[in-house]
C-alpha cells in the first residue's frame, strides 16, 4: 500500500514541480521522509508523463517482479457532471466508451495503444453523491507484445467489480483514408431522435444529444457529431457515444448496448465534432471511421458487437438492490407550535402539531399488537376530526427504528402507509432520549420531512441508497425451514435453494401442510433434484406448534416467507383486521426468534411497503415494519439476520396480489422483478451487511417524470432540469386560468386522472357523465386518484372524493369552486381561499415581532367577520381601517370580553 500511495502522491507532487510551482515539502509533509519526494516525483514525472485525458486515470504504478502496471482513478458526478446526462433505465449509467477511453489510457503508456479487443462484463451504475474508485490493470506484454487489460471499480465496499477486460496492442502504422459520404446517400429525418430514445430507456441529456444529421445508403450510415466540451481528452467519450448512435438508423433492437470491441485506434485529437461513417458488418455488428472537420481519420473501431438490453431489464440484477440510509441534515426549519397529547378529545386549540408518544412495554408480541391497535386508533380518530385538518399528529418513539422497541415498530410502517394515504397529515420522529435530541424536537417537527430520527441533537433522514454485495455468498447449510413453504414465493425459494445452493434437507411449512395445494407436485420435483423436501402442516404464530415443530424437525437457517393480506384504507382497518396480519409476520418471527437456536441464517421475508408505506396496506406495513426491526434487533446482539423489504413479484406473488393491485403498485412506480432476478437479488442481499435489505424493482424514470419524487428517493431521483427528452405527460396546468378556461382545464385534468388511475392510454376514454362506481372505483383507486388530483391541483381533497362527487363532470365542478374562481364565487370559494391563507400562515418562518403582527391581523380580521355577520347594521357599517383605537377596542371588547 505504502508504495502505491507514494506513486500517487509522487505524481501530483511531480506535476506541480516540473511546471515550475515550488512549496515547502516540511510544512506539509512534516518530519523525517524516507524519500526525497520532490526529487522521486521529479523523476516519476519523467518516466510516467500524466497520461492524455486525465480526467479519469492518475499515473500509473509498476508491481515490482513483474512488467505489469496499475492505474487508479476516480469517478463521480461531481467531478464528471456530463455522466450525468447518461441515463439508461432510470440510472446514470457509465457508457461503454468511458471503458474503452479507459483502456486506451493506459495503453497509451505501455506500448499498447490500440485496443484490440474489449469485452464489457457488467454495468457500471454511479451513486448520486458518493465517487467511485476505478482501477485498471495492464499485464506483462510477454513475447506477442499484447498485454491484458481489466478494468474494475468499487464504491463504499471493499470488493472490486470487473467491468470490462481485453487486449491492448501496438498502434498500426497505417492510417485509413477518408471516405466521401456518396451523392446517393438519402437524408435521414432526426426529428423526435432523442424522445424515442428516451421512450425505450435511454434518457440522453445535452452532453450526450450530440447526432446532429445523418444519411443512409444501403449498409452504411454517414453522420455529423458534436458535443459542448471535450477538454481533457483525444477523443471524448460523450462524443464517440453520440457517433454511435447512428447505429440505431440501421433498425438495430432499440435497447442495443455495445458489448465487444474489436480494433479501436485514436490516431489524433477530435475536436468537439466528427463526421462518421458507419458500416454494418453483421446482424448485431457495425464498423466505424471517424474524421474530424478538416476530413483527416482520427479514429477508426474495426468492429462493435451489440446486444439487447431485455425488455424486464432496468439493471435488476445489478441495480435493484437497495438500502435505507439516515442522512444527516442540516436544512433550516421553522419551529411550529405543538402540545403533546395522550388523549386527542382533550386537546383544546389545535396548533401545528400534536405530539403522541409511542411505546411498547411487556412481553414483545401482545406489546406489538397493542401498540399497533392504539396508533390505528389515534390515526382514525385524526382523520374523523375536522378540527384537525390543518395539523398534523406527531408520533414519538423511542428506539424503534434501531430494533430496541420492537413494539414500536408496527407504529412506523402503520403510519408510513398513513401517510402515503394521506400527505401531510402524519409525522414519524424517533429519539434517542437525549436533551439535545429534546431541544431539536420542533426543528425536526417543522422540517417537512415524513420521518426523521434525533440523534444527539442531529436531525437524521431517510433516504434509499444503492446497495452492493460486498461479501462472499452465503454458504447455506441444511436443515433450512422455510415458513410458507407451498406458497408462491416459499416454492420459489426451495427450488432456489435446491438447484443453485445444493441444499437436501427442507423443511416447507403452511397451514394446511400436505395438503396445500401443489404440495405433493412440489415434493415430487425438489425429490427429483435430489433433496429430501418434508411437509408440514404448522401455524408458526402459534408458540407451541412452533415448539413441537422445531423439537422434531431442529433446523440450522430459517426463510420465514409466511404471511397474509387483508388491503384497506387506514379509515377503514379494525383492530381485527390488524391482528390478522401482524400473527403471521409478527408473532412467528417472534417465536422463530426465540425458539430456533444457533442458526446460520435467519431470513425475513419482508415487503417494501413497510418501508415506503403502501396505501391500503397499514397492517401489512406494520407487520413487515416489525420485520425489518427484529433483523435490526438481532443483528445488534451479534445473531445472524437479514430482512428483505421485496418489491414486487413478476410471478411469485400472483398468488397474493390481484392484478388490480399489482397495477396500482406498477403506478406507484414499482415494476415487477422477473423470478429469476428477485431470486439472484435474494443471493446478493444476504452478502451485504445491512440487517436490511431492499430489493425492488423501481421506474426512477418515472418519478423523476413525476414532479416532486417522495421524501425517500430524493438520494436517487435526480431534477429533470438538465433533460431535454420529453417527460411523462405532464398534469393540465391551472395557473392563472379563470371562468370557461379554467373549467375546461379541470375537466381535462380529472379525465387524464382518471384514465392514469384505471390503466386507460388516454382521457378520451373516460365518459364525463359515468359514475365512478361504474368504471371500477373502491376506496383505494379514489383516495390514488383524490391524492393525484390534489397534487396537481395544491388543493386539500378528502378521501371520499368520488363517492361525494360520482362523476368526472360533478368532481371537475367541485374542483373549480374550490379553487375559489371569481366568476364562481359562493362560500366554498371563501373557504378555499382561507385554505391557501392558512397554508401560507402555518408554512412561513415568521418570528417574534412579524410573528405578533401576523397573529393580530388575524384576531382583527375574524373580530371584523364577527362583527359583520352578528352586530347589527349600523355596527356592520363600522370601517375598521378608519377607526379610532376607541372605537376598535370597544368593538374588541364586544366580540371578546374586557
Amino acid at each position: 500500500c505504502v508504495p502505491m500511495l507514494r506513486d500517487t502522491i509522487a505524481h501530483a507532487i511531480g506535476r506541480l514541480f516540473v511546471s515550475g510551482i515550488e512549496l515547502d515539502w516540511n510544512a506539509i509533509l512534516p518530519g523525517t521522509h524516507q524519500v526525497d519526494l520532490p526529487t522521486y516525483a521529479f523523476q516519476r514525472e519523467r518516466t510516467w508523463p500524466a497520461p492524455a485525458g486525465h480526467a479519469l486515470l492518475g499515473g500509473p504504478v509498476e508491481l515490482a517482479g513483474s512488467e505489469d502496471v496499475v492505474f487508479t482513478g476516480r469517478v463521480s458526478l461531481r467531478t464528471h457532471p456530463w455522466l450525468a446526462d447518461h441515463v439508461v433505465a432510470g440510472s446514470v449509467l457509465v457508457p461503454g466508451t468511458v471503458f474503452v477511453e479507459l483502456a486506451r489510457q493506459a495503453g497509451a503508456h505501455t506500448g499498447g495503444e490500440r485496443v484490440a479487443d474489449l469485452v464489457l462484463s457488467a454495468p457500471l451504475v454511479l451513486p448520486e453523491r458518493a465517487a467511485v474508485d476505478l482501477q485498471v490493470r495492464v499485464g506483462d506484454p510477454g513475447e506477442s507484445g499484447r498485454r491484458p487489460v481489466t478494468v474494475f471499480s468499487r464504491a463504499d465496499a471493499p470488493e472490486w467489480t470487473q467491468h470490462a477486460a481485453g487486449t491492448l496492442a501496438p498502434q498500426r502504422p497505417d492510417r485509413p483514408s477518408p471516405e466521401s459520404r456518396p451523392p446517393t446517400a438519402e437524408p435521414v429525418d432526426l426529428d423526435g431522435f432523442y424522445d424515442e430514445r428516451a421512450a425505450g430507456g435511454f434518457e440522453y441529456g445535452p452532453a450526450f444529444q450530440g447526432l446532429t444529421a445523418a444519411w443512409r445508403a444501403g449498409d452504411e450510415v454517414f453522420a455529423e457529431v458534436s458535443v459542448p466540451d471535450t477538454a481533457g481528452f483525444d477523443l471524448h467519450p460523450a462524443l464517440l457515444d453520440a457517433a454511435l448512435h447512428a447505429a440505431f438508423l440501421f433498425g438495430l433492437p432499440e435497447r442495443s448496448v455495445p458489448l465487444v470491441w474489436e480494433g479501436v485506434s485514436v490516431y489524433a485529437a477530435a475536436g468537439t465534432s466528427l463526421r462518421v461513417r458507419l458500416t454494418r458488418t453483421g446482424t448485431d455488428t457495425v464498423s466505424v471511421t471517424a474524421a474530424n472537420g478538416a476530413g483527416e481519420v482520427v479514429a477508426e473501431i474495426a468492429a462493435l458487437t451489440v446486444r439487447a438490453l431485455p425488455a424486464d431489464h432496468t439493471a435488476a440484477a445489478h441495480d435493484a438492490l437497495y438500502r435505507l440510509d439516515w442522512v444527516t441534515t442540516n436544512a433550516v426549519a421553522a419551529r411550529p407550535a405543538f402540545v403533546r397529547a395522550d388523549d386527542l378529545a382533550a386537546v383544546g386549540t389545535v396548533p401545528d402539531a400534536v405530539l403522541v408518544e409511542i411505546g411498547g412495554e411487556g412481553p414483545v408480541v401482545p406489546a406489538a399488537h397493542t401498540v399497533a391497535a392504539r396508533v390505528l386508533g389515534l390515526v382514525r380518530e385524526w382523520l374523523a376530526e375536522p378540527r384537525f385538518a390543518a395539523a398534523r399528529l406527531v408520533f414519538v418513539t423511542r428506539g424503534a427504528v434501531a430494533g430496541d422497541d420492537l413494539a414500536a415498530a408496527t407504529a412506523w410502517g402503520l403510519v408510513r402507509s398513513a401517510q402515503a394515504e394521506h400527505p401531510g397529515r402524519f409525522l414519524l420522529v424517533d429519539t434517542d432520549g437525549t436533551d439535545a435530541s429534546a431541544a431539536a424536537l420542533p426543528t425536526a417537527i417543522g422540517l417537512g420531512e415524513p420521518q426523521v430520527l434525533l440523534r444527539d441533537g442531529d436531525l437524521e433522514v431517510a433516504r434509499l441508497a444503492r446497495a452492493r454485495a460486498t461479501g462472499e455468498p452465503h454458504t447455506w447449510h441444511g436443515p433450512v425451514l422455510i415458513t410458507g413453504g407451498t406458497g408462491g414465493l416459499g416454492r420459489l425459494v426451495a427450488r432456489h435453494l435446491v438447484v443453485e445452493h445444493g441444499v437436501r434437507d427442507l423443511v416447507l411449512t403452511g397451514r394446511r401442510g400436505p395438503a396445500a395445494p401443489g404440495a405433493a407436485e412440489l415434493v415430487a420435483e425438489l425429490s427429483a433434484l435430489g433433496a429430501q423436501p418434508r411437509v408440514v402442516a404448522c401455524d408458526v404464530a402459534d408458540r407451541d406448534a412452533v415448539t413441537a415443530l422445531l423439537a422434531e424437525h431442529p433446523v440450522s437457517a430459517v426463510v420465514h416467507a409466511a404471511g397474509v393480506l387483508d388491503d384497506g384504507l387506514v379509515a377503514d382497518l379494525t383492530p381485527e383486521r390488524l391482528d390478522a396480519v401482524l400473527r403471521p409476520k409478527v408473532d412467528a418471527a417472534w417465536h422463530l426468534h426465540e425458539l430456533a437456536g444457533d442458526l446460520s441464517a435467519f431470513v425475513l421475508f419482508s415487503s417494501l411497503a413497510g418501508t415506503l408505506g403502501g396505501a391500503g396496506q397499514a397492517n401489512y406495513a406494520a407487520a413487515n415494519a416489525f420485520l425489518d426491526a427484529l433483523a435490526r434487533h438481532r443483528r445488534a446482539r451479534g445473531l445472524p439476520a437479514t430482512s428483505l423489504a421485496w418489491g414486487l413479484w413478476a410471478e411469485g406473488m400472483s398468488e397474493t396480489l390481484t392484478d388490480a393491485e399489482a397495477r396500482r403498485l406498477e403506478r406507484a412506480g414499482v415494476r415487477a422483478l422477473p423470478d429469476a432476478d428477485a431470486l439472484s437479488l435474494l443471493d446478493a442481499a444476504l452478502s451485504t451487511p445491512d440487517p436490511l435489505a431492499v430489493p425492488a424493482r423501481l421506474d426512477l424514470a418515472a418519478f423523476r417524470a413525476g414532479g416532486e419524487p417522495p421524501h425517500i428517493l430524493r438520494g436517487l431521483v435526480r431534477p429533470t432540469a438538465n433533460r431535454t427528452a420529453a417527460p411523462a405527460a405532464a398534469p393540465v396546468r391551472l395557473e392563472g386560468l379563470r371562468g370557461t378556461k379554467l373549467t375546461e382545464a379541470l375537466h381535462d385534468l380529472v379525465a387524464e386522472q382518471v384514465a392514469v388511475v384505471l390503466g386507460h392510454t388516454g382521457a378520451d376514454a373516460i365518459d364525463p357523465a359515468a359514475a365512478f362506481t361504474d368504471m371500477g372505483f373502491d376506496s383505494l383507486t379514489g383516495v390514488e386518484l383524490r391524492n393525484r388530483l390534489g397534487a396537481a391541483s395544491g388543493l386539500s381533497l378528502a378521501a371520499t372524493l368520488v363517492f361525494d362527487y360520482p362523476t368526472p363532470d360533478a368532481l371537475a365542478g367541485h374542483l373549480a369552486t374550490l379553487l375559489g374562481d371569481p366568476e364562481l364565487g359562493g362560500p366554498e370559494a371563501i373557504l378555499a381561499e382561507l385554505d391557501r391563507l392558512e397554508k401560507a400562515v402555518l408554512e412561513s418562518a415568521v418570528d417574534g415581532p412579524a410573528h405578533q403582527q401576523v397573529a393580530a391581523r388575524l384576531d382583527v380580521f375574524r373580530t371584523r367577520w364577527s362583527a359583520v355577520a352578528s352586530a347589527p347594521d349600523d355596527a356592520a357599517e363600522l370601517d375598521l381601517d378608519a377607526a379610532t383605537d376607541t372605537e376598535m377596542f370597544e368593538l374588541l371588547d364586544q366580540e371578546l370580553g374586557t
